[in-house]
C-alpha cells in the first residue's frame, strides 16, 4: 500500500484520506505546510485507488478503514489524528466510531454520515452519475462530477486533472465505492464519537450540500464546525490557505508540546 509515512513510533503524526476518484497525492498541499509545521502526514492511496490494491477486488468503507487500522499497526503507530474528504470522511468516521482508541482527533471535510438528497437537483445529479459509471463506465462521468468540483474558468487546470484521475480509476471498485457511500449510514451514532472533531464546510459545496454538513455538525458532541465563505468541494484545492490554517490549529491543540 502506497503511503507517505513517518519513521515507526513517530509521534505527531496524521492520517489523510482521500476522495472518490482522486489518490493520497492530492493532499500534497497540506502534507507540505504540515511537514513544515514538524508534522508527519500519512498520505496512502485507500485500497483500490492508486497503486493499493482492493483486497478480494472488494470495496467497502468498512473494508476501507480497517485497511487503515492495519496500516498504522504495521507503522506501529497506535494513535493518530484522522482526516478525512468527501469519501475518505466516510472512512475517517467509521475509524472513530469503530475504533476510538486509534484516533486521537478527527477533522471531516465536506463530508457527511448518511447521504441523502433532497432536492430534484440532487437527486438528478447522483442519479445521472450512477447512470454513467454503471450503464457506461466512471470515466464517463468524469466531466459531469470535475465541472461540478471545478466549475470556474480559473480551474481548467484541476478540472483536467480530475477528470484524467476518474478515468484511471478501476471502473469494478469506483462502481462499488459509489454503492457503499450511498448505503453509508451512522448518522444515529454520531453522538458517541469521544474524541475533538473538527468539520470544515465549503458554504459553496454542490456535491455535499452545507445543510448536510451541518445536520451532521450538529450531532456530533463538542464540534469546532467552520464554513469557509466561497469554497466549494475541492475546498483542500480552490481555498488551501485556509483549510491548512484550520489544521494546524487542529493539531497545535492535539500535540500541544
Amino acid at each position: 500500500m502506497k503511503s507517505s509515512l513517518p519513521p515507526p513510533g513517530m509521534e505527531k503524526t496524521i492520517l489523510l484520506l482521500h476522495g472518490l476518484g482522486v489518490y493520497g497525492d492530492s493532499w500534497g498541499y497540506q502534507a507540505q505546510a504540515l511537514t513544515q509545521a514538524g508534522y508527519h502526514p500519512l498520505t496512502p492511496d485507500l485500497p483500490g485507488f492508486g497503486s493499493s490494491p482492493a483486497q478480494g477486488g472488494y470495496w467497502s468503507v468498512r473494508s476501507s478503514a480497517e485497511a487503515m487500522v492495519r496500516l498504522l499497526d504495521r507503522e506501529g503507530i497506535n494513535r493518530t489524528v484522522v482526516c478525512g474528504l468527501s469519501m475518505g470522511g466516510t472512512v475517517a468516521l467509521q475509524m472513530a466510531l469503530s475504533w476510538p482508541g486509534r484516533v486521537s482527533g478527527l477533522v471531516l471535510i465536506n463530508t457527511f454520515a448518511a447521504l441523502r438528497p433532497a432536492s430534484v437537483s440532487e437527486v438528478a445529479y447522483f442519479i445521472r452519475r450512477g447512470l454513467r459509471a454503471y450503464i457506461a463506465s466512471p470515466g464517463n462521468q468524469a466531466e459531469l462530477v470535475a465541472r461540478r468540483i471545478f466549475p470556474y474558468p480559473e480551474q481548467a487546470e484541476w478540472r483536467v486533472r480530475l477528470i484524467e484521475s476518474i478515468r484511471a480509476s478501476n471502473p469494478n471498485i469506483y462502481r462499488q465505492a459509489m454503492l457503499s457511500l450511498a448505503r453509508f449510514d451512522v448518522s444515529r451514532q454520531l453522538g458517541k464519537i469521544c474524541m475533538p472533531v473538527m468539520v470544515i464546510t465549503g458554504a459553496n459545496d454542490t456535491t455535499i450540500l452545507p445543510r448536510v454538513q451541518q445536520a451532521m455538525a450538529e450531532r456530533i458532541p463538542g464540534v469546532e464546525h467552520h464554513i469557509i465563505d466561497g469554497a466549494g468541494h475541492g475546498v483542500i484545492i480552490d481555498h488551501l490557505d485556509e483549510v491548512n490554517r484550520l489544521l494546524l490549529g487542529f493539531m497545535a491543540n492535539i500535540y500541544p508540546n
